[in-house]
């Protein structure tokens, strides 16, 4: 083969390579800029998304909201999130907020309050098609809110409660021989029924500040709850109620017989006595992985709609209590000493369909 032809093969050769690695190249570029496009697109379709809900929040506070990609740098950052707490894109958001507690939510979804930078924060992390989402609501006002008026009531509590003491036992030195008139059995019993909420309400303080510590044992589920059933049964016998439990065997929980106790007898309690007579009380529980759900259902009245955010704080009276007698304590009795197992508790209801109470404790 002659020289010149052997050098234009492989002048042909090289140049036949060269084009198939800048076609390659094209291809790569040409797929990366269909792939900016798509990520664009949908990086303006959960900003239109986020924008839409931001509007449904409440307003007040730092409403911050971040979009991440899948090395969970920031691609997207409002307003509030870029001036108020220097959440800028292209940042690794895990170096702006140094939060184990954050890092977690984000990767596993949900909300949760945390704290950070000395403040609280309602937060709330998800999927998206390219990576991660999360929103900060700045929640510092309600709890420190929350904060004074616990210290303002346990503080009453503990005044008022020596002088109720020492009236009671007053009451008992100069009551008359009995029979006792009805006006000092009625006195005797308020005076019980006080001196019983201001102990409720310290006991209360001491758990919400960590200084009642939890007495955890194994607790078999279904007799637990057939024991609380069978307290109750002379006020659900003499209403006609039906009681209808679904409780599997081998089912058990780890908690403290007292609180959890106090959280299933208020849920039991409440049920029972806004059932009307014939109607039915149900108490399930399952297993929820580490977790288990109990239920307290009724087929009362119902809980309406505008009572459901507020039902679990202390005093509240929605409308399905304000004919009835009660603190207004009960539940959140029920929320305190479920949260204090690291359980969430939930109210469910529609108006005239009754209502669930649905709460976790942690599996034994």
């Amino acid at each position: 083969m002659e020289p010149m032809a052997v050098v234009l093969g492989v002048l042909l050769l090289t140049a036949f390579a060269g084009l198939g690695l800048l076609y390659q190249r094209w291809r790569r570029a040409e797929e990366a800029a269909r792939q900016a496009q798509r990520t664009s697109r949908q990086l303006e379709a959960e900003r239109n998304r986020l924008a839409t809900w931001l509007e449904g929040l409440q307003p007040g506070g730092a409403e911050a909201l971040l979009l991440l990609d899948r090395d969970q740098r920031i691609l997207w950052a409002n307003r509030t999130a870029i001036e108020g707490l220097n959440l800028r894109p292209g940042r690794a958001w895990v170096e702006a907020i140094p939060s184990p507690d954050l890092e977690a939510l984000v990767k596993a979804g949900g909300t949760a309050e945390i704290r950070w930078r000395e403040r609280w924060w309602l937060a709330t992390g998800w999927m998206w098609s390219e990576g991660y989402g999360l929103a900060l609501l700045d929640i510092t006002r309600q709890r420190e809110a929350e904060r004074a008026r616990r210290e303002l009531t346990a503080n009453v509590a503990h005044d008022l409660r020596t002088p109720l003491t020492t009236i009671r036992l007053l009451l008992d030195e100069l009551k008359p021989a009995e029979p006792l008139p009805a006006p000092w059995v009625r006195l005797i019993q308020e005076l019980d029924r006080l001196i019983q909420l201001i102990n409720t309400l310290l006991d209360l303080a001491r758990l919400e500040a960590g200084e009642w510590p939890l007495a955890y044992e194994t607790l078999d589920v279904r007799p637990w709850i057939h024991s609380w059933v069978e307290r109750f049964g002379p006020l659900w016998q003499a209403r006609e109620l039906r009681i209808r439990l679904e409780l599997p065997e081998g089912l058990r929980v780890w908690a403290d017989p007292e609180w959890a106790g106090r959280a299933l007898g208020n849920l039991l309690e409440n049920a029972i006595k806004f059932t009307p007579p014939g109607g039915e009380v149900r108490v399930r529980a399952w297993p929820e992985g580490e977790w288990v759900a109990i239920e307290v259902a009724d087929t009362g009245p119902g809980i309406p709609p505008e009572d459901l955010p507020r039902i679990f704080e202390r005093f509240y009276r929605g409308a399905r209590h304000r004919g009835g007698g009660g603190s207004g304590l009960g539940l959140a009795i029920a929320r305190h000493a479920v949260e204090a197992h690291g359980g969430h508790i939930q109210a469910f209801s529609e108006p005239g369909q009754g209502a669930r109470f649905v709460f976790t404790l942690p599996a034994a």
